[in-house]
């Protein structure tokens, strides 16, 4: 069993609370706990301690962490900037739950400091799975240096390797831009690092059948998912032509980025892991994952996915946590 904690920036993006639902879902892990990060980091965590609610996971202990990127500013243009945007907690929590944190500096080093404490306490066994900003982490490397030799390993949902596969605009990728400070100082720290990036996780995603599919389970916590993911759905209609992407990229799709990145640190028999050359490159403060095939490795890229098996796999788990509750 592996022990892991999964740090996440959950909220309008849905592939967040698959995730979660996944490492609720999955005998593997022993989830010493769930941080918070990014844009009110408490009201994340309230709606992390609901989903897990649902799904009969009150044992999993919720810490929210840092709202604000180490450095700022960002970019101007960059599109989720250090707030809240979208339907964050809506139909998940109740309206008094919904007001924003007043103080967001209160709980700033709370998920640091939980990291620290857990990954003393098991050295060499704990890993982490960070599914949106790495401010949570990189704060808990600048409190304790000898946090890099404690960690067994980094899984991180982000970036652009391989450009040919994926031609996403830099600044449109999320988890690394949204503190680019923070993501330096993780991928320099010398923790085994597997990156999970767009152009792999692109190649998952749920269909409208399989949403309906969901919806007829008649669980309280898939009606949620479900919803939650025709809201998002909805609100990256024009999305598509706001970046430039095929007309259909978003159409009917509801992307599985983050519960590959939970897949990839808890089994290998539906991907394809390469050791490779990355370097994390901050170009005006836009984050670039840049590949050099002629240097040594130095991190694991997640290059390749059996997408429709995997997609099964995450259905047959949620399915069973449902059933089981």
């Amino acid at each position: 069993m592996k022990r892991i904690i999964l740090d996440t920036d959950i909220g309008t993006d849905v592939d967040d609370a698959m995730a979660l639902t996944l490492v609720a879902a999955s005998p593997e892990f022993e989830v010493i706990g769930v941080t918070t990060v990014h844009a009110d980091a408490p009201l994340r965590a309230r709606i992390a301690r609901r989903l897990l609610h649902m799904a009969g996971r009150d044992d999993i202990r919720v810490i929210a962490g840092a709202s604000i990127p180490l450095q700022m500013p960002l970019p101007e243009k960059f599109h989720w900037m250090p707030r809240l945007r979208g339907h964050e907690g809506k139909g998940i929590l109740t309206e008094e739950e919904l007001i924003p944190t007043a103080d967001l500096q209160a709980t700033a080093d709370d998920a640091a400091q939980f990291i620290i404490e857990a990954a003393a306490k098991y050295r060499g066994e704990l890993s982490l799975i960070t599914i949106g900003a790495q401010t949570n982490v990189a704060r808990a490397l600048q409190i304790e240096p000898r946090l890099a030799d404690w960690i067994r390993e980094i899984t991180v949902m982000g970036g652009t390797v391989d450009t040919a596969r994926f031609n996403w605009a830099p600044l449109l990728e999320t988890n690394l831009n949204c503190d680019p400070l923070a993501s330096d100082l993780v991928f320099s720290s010398g923790i085994p690092l597997t990156l999970v990036p767009m152009e792999t996780t692109t190649q998952v995603f749920l269909t409208p059948q399989q949403r309906a599919d969901m919806r007829s389970w008649g669980h309280p916590l898939t009606n949620t998912l479900v919803t939650l993911m025709e809201e998002m759905l909805e609100s990256f209609s024009t999305l598509s032509d706001e970046l430039g992407l095929p007309a259909d990229f978003y159409e009917g799709r509801t992307f599985m980025h983050d519960p590959l990145a939970v897949y990839t640190s808890m089994a290998t028999q539906l991907i394809n892991v390469r050791r490779t050359h990355v370097n994390l490159e901050v170009i005006d403060r836009v984050v670039r994952t840049m590949p050099y095939a002629d240097r040594q490795p130095n991190i694991q890229v997640c290059e390749w996915v059996e997408a429709a098996p995997f997609v099964q796999f995450w259905l047959e788990r949620v399915r069973k946590l449902v059933t089981a509750n």
